[in-house]
This record gives C-alpha cells, sequence and structure tokens, in this order.
C-alpha cells in the first residue's frame, strides 16, 4: 500500500516535467527539485500477535503523565522551599552564635537551638523525601490503571496476544511498526479528565 502511494506520487513528479523532445537535451535545474511528501504513518502490520509500548514515551507525552510530572515537581519544590526556610533560619542562628558577641546562657541557649534545628532540617529532608517517594508511587500506580484498560482494548481489537515493555536496556531491537505508544497517547488523552 505504502509503495503504491510512493510509485504514484513519483509518476506524478515525473510527469509534472515535459520530456525533451528528439535529439534535445533537458536543461539542468539550478535547484534540485524534491516533491514535498508528509511522512507516512506507521502501520501496524497484518497478523501481528505482540505489540510495544514505551512506557516512559507515554508518560511524557500524554496529557495525564504530564500533569502527574508537574504535580510531582511542585510538591518537590514545596518541600525543597521548607528546607531551604530551615536552613536560612540555621546559618542565621550560626552567625548569631560565631559572632563573639553571646556568652555564657546565652551561647549555650542558642547553640542548643541550633543543634535542635539542624536534627529538625535532617528529619525535614527524610520525611520530604519519604513523602515524594510515597505521593511518585500513587501517581504511578494511578497512571497505570488509567493506561491498562487502554492498552488492553487496543490489544483486544488488533488480536494481540501480547503487550511487552519496551525496555531499552534489555530489547535490542523492536520494529517500530509494532510500537503502539503513540495510539496509546491519543486514546489517553482523548478520555474525559478526572
Amino acid at each position: 500500500m505504502r509503495l503504491l502511494r510512493l510509485a504514484t506520487i513519483y509518476a506524478a513528479f515525473l510527469g509534472a516535467f515535459p520530456s525533451p523532445a528528439a535529439g534535445q537535451t533537458a536543461p539542468k535545474p539550478t535547484e534540485p527539485v524534491a516533491p514535498a511528501l508528509a511522512p507516512a504513518p506507521l502501520l501496524f502490520p497484518v497478523g501481528a500477535k505482540f505489540a510495544f509500548l514505551d512506557f516512559q514515551k507515554v508518560a511524557s507525552d500524554s496529557v495525564s503523565g504530564k500533569l502527574a510530572t508537574r504535580t510531582l515537581e511542585e510538591f518537590r519544590t514545596k518541600k525543597l522551599t521548607e528546607i531551604e526556610g530551615q536552613g536560612k533560619e540555621l546559618q542565621a542562628l550560626t552567625s548569631r552564635r560565631d559572632s563573639g558577641v553571646l556568652s555564657g546562657p546565652a551561647l549555650l541557649q542558642i547553640s542548643k537551638d541550633v543543634d535542635k534545628l539542624q536534627r529538625a532540617i535532617q528529619f525535614s529532608q527524610q520525611n520530604a523525601q519519604a513523602e515524594i517517594q510515597q505521593l511518585q508511587s500513587e501517581l504511578q500506580i494511578d497512571f497505570e490503571k488509567r493506561v491498562t484498560p487502554v492498552v488492553t482494548a487496543i490489544a483486544k481489537e488488533k488480536g494481540l496476544h501480547a503487550v511487552f515493555a519496551a525496555d531499552p536496556a534489555i530489547a535490542l531491537y523492536i520494529n517500530p511498526d509494532l510500537d503502539i505508544s503513540g495510539e496509546v497517547i491519543k486514546r489517553l488523552d482523548a478520555q474525559p479528565k478526572k
């Protein structure tokens, strides 16, 4: 089908130029002329029983994947801002302690406050890391719940036996015609927003 279409375009392209009369040579064009062809869409091979899904591409290119990424980044930024605020407070306390102006009980108290704030910052960092990992896990599970029915529907429509994750660390070669990621993205983006 694709070859037939290319042959038709090529014939039409050649027909656009008149043939030189007998004994004459065709003028040489100053610039090469090439037809403007749009890239042909990949056609899923007829009779294929397996397909591949680039989950990372679906996550990065789909609207719901981009939303999940933005949600995670905003949460990470919020936590980082909170910890930076504590860091500035610690820096101010440390500067006060090290200024040489304080002595005796005041110096002892500010040293205790510095130690306490250092432990609080360490706890905040550990807590933020755990919260970020928890949110990332929740978003990933939710995203997989949205993707799985779409992949299942496509697999049933195409009569596929299996859809594999296209992992570049494992796969040496994957026929790009067997990649259903683009179709999954289109269908995900067409779903009503939740």
